[in-house]
């Protein structure tokens, strides 16, 4: 798993280069939670994507292709812009590491 830096600031763009593919990120601030547009590779993945605390930021696994994105928070708090850097950050999972983390999962039940 790999930190992705985000910023502290309400309405941002950015791009990474993770694995050989580029992921461009647009997150703003909704009402009450942080919305986020996804492209892999110059195609559009998600649009106005609510980002949830602990929860992958692509939700369906034949988006993902590439690897996903967590928001990491303290206590499961809601991810706000505010506490970015701080106490919540990023950080991205290979299709390696997602599998692994899959198989763990079904072995403890």
């Amino acid at each position: 798993m790999r930190i992705i830096d985000i910023a502290a600031t309400p309405n941002q763009s950015f791009s990474v280069t993770l694995d050989g593919n580029r992921w461009d990120f647009v997150i703003k601030q909704a009402t009450t939670s942080m919305i986020a547009d996804v492209t892999l590779n110059e195609v559009m993945r998600l649009t106005g994507i609510r980002i949830v605390a602990e929860t992958p930021l692509i939700p369906y696994e034949y988006l993902q292709g590439a690897g996903n994105f967590i928001i990491l928070t303290e206590n499961e708090e809601t991810p706000y812009w505010e506490r970015f850097g701080i106490d919540q950050i990023m950080v991205y999972a290979t299709p390696e590491e997602i599998a692994a983390a899959k198989l763990e999962a079904e072995a403890a039940t």
